[in-house]
């Protein structure tokens, strides 16, 4: 598995966590990143920008580092 589908299942894990609405909590991050987060795969190799453009996109809707 890369940093970028393990990013996300912590994402995933914050969102289930905080209960928040799933749907729109990945939504905002995806605007903010600048792709979807839903065809990031455990296959897909790892992209530095795209990592730290989730990351930072994380940080601002979720409130927290990822």
């Amino acid at each position: 598995m890369g940093q970028l589908y393990e990013t996300i299942q912590r994402i995933e894990q914050v969102i289930a966590r905080n209960h928040l609405q799933p749907f729109k909590t990945r939504g905002l991050i995806a605007l903010r990143a600048g792709f979807s987060l839903a065809l990031i795969e455990a296959s897909t190799p790892d992209d530095a920008v795209k990592l730290a453009a989730l990351r930072q996109a994380a940080r601002q809707v979720l409130g927290e580092t990822i």
